[in-house]
């Protein structure tokens, strides 16, 4: 039992950190697809998902203190995708 223990806390520890940044752009990325598909369907929600994305990172570009992310745009659009997947299973 405690071996068991011992490899399963092993096994977490080794898993790569995602930065809250991150995590925050693949949630919302998840909830933009799901809620746009509630009303228009798959399709619409991944488009609306990529949009939100890159308009997300042009906005940022252009204030002061932000600047474009490709990590925040693709984490953001990979949300969309699991959401995608999970739909579709």
């Amino acid at each position: 039992m405690f071996r068991l223990k011992k490899e399963l806390q092993n096994l977490v520890e080794d898993l790569p950190e995602i930065k809250e940044d991150k995590a925050n752009h693949f949630i919302y990325g998840l909830l933009i697809y799901f809620i746009i598909t509630l009303f228009f369907g798959d399709l619409i929600g991944m488009i609306i998902c990529f949009l939100s994305a890159i308009l997300k990172e042009v906005y940022d570009h252009y204030s002061p203190n932000h600047r474009f992310d490709w990590w925040d745009f693709i984490w953001t659009v990979m949300g969309g995708l699991v959401g995608l997947l999970i739909h579709l299973s």
